[in-house]
């Protein structure tokens, strides 16, 4: 018979090697070591060419397949969240996203909030107004609207056209989310133009021709300083990795060829 200390000592072993092949087979995932697996980014769908949804409902666009890269270099699975875009800045800033990869500009404002990383388009000096036929007569300007029977311009809530819009008093700015629902407002006569930047007025215009454009000088205040990635200030780790990746990627060419793919024009 085996002596009962033997017995309790062997039990012992024998639950320590079940409980240690059992771990071995099936680790334990914690929200901290899947958080470290992947790479949440946030962006508002609804903005072609930088992401909108296929006739499939899936997002796709300039941003996300630079998110993708991104997270393939980093070691990451991508998670996109789609949000307003009003509230990016809020989720970064309290940790429920990496990353603002969402055709968000560069603007003085924004860099007291988050840190962010230049990736597509330099230092702009004019927004365009996008009309549907036709630009009416005697329109050489946004005050030129103003005196319009209907001064109203369209805009995508959140975005730095319409912070710039609001600065005239005696035009009616009209906020849409997405980039598809102003163009709509004034296609069927509800507004008069729809106040967007360079790039989204090319794509506009490729979609559809019936499209005329005319070009708003900025002022030195109100210049653009291109599109950033938003990184919370914080996160000077993953900072830095992105960064590095953004210069990898302009040195291979590889980010220029996602420009060419999506933008009919790149500067």
């Amino acid at each position: 018979m085996m002596p009962s200390n033997f017995k309790i000592i062997f039990a012992l072993v024998l639950t320590i090697m079940l409980v240690l092949g059992w771990t071995k087979m099936k680790p334990f995932q914690t929200d901290d070591s899947f958080a470290q697996q992947t790479l949440v980014i946030g962006l508002q769908s609804g903005y072609p060419p930088f992401e909108f949804m296929d006739a499939n409902g899936k997002i796709i666009g300039f941003d996300v397949e630079l998110a993708e890269q991104i997270a393939s270099k980093l070691g990451k699975t991508l998670v996109i969240k789609d949000m307003e875009f009003e509230g990016e800045i809020l989720s970064l800033k309290q940790g429920k996203i990496d990353l603002i990869v969402s055709g968000m500009n560069i603007t003085p404002s924004r860099l007291k909030e988050i840190a962010m990383i230049p990736y597509h388009g330099e230092a702009a000096t004019s927004l365009s107004l996008v009309f549907w036929n036709e630009i009416p007569q005697g329109v050489h300007s946004i005050e030129d609207i103003a005196k319009l029977p209907n001064p109203s311009i369209t805009v995508e809530s959140g975005s730095l056209p319409e912070d710039y819009i609001n600065h005239y008093k005696n035009i009616h700015a009209k906020s849409f989310q997405g980039s598809l629902a102003p163009l709509m407002d004034v296609k069927y006569g509800k507004s008069v133009a729809n106040l967007v930047q360079t790039d989204v007025a090319t794509y506009l215009q490729e979609k559809h021709p019936e499209i005329k454009i005319l070009s708003i000088p900025l002022s030195k205040d109100d210049a653009i300083l291109g599109f950033g990635i938003g990184v919370k200030k914080e996160n000077q780790g993953l900072f830095q990795q992105v960064q590095h990746i953004i210069q990898e990627l302009k040195a291979s060419g590889e980010l220029k060829q996602l420009e060419n793919k999506w933008f009919k024009e790149v500067q």
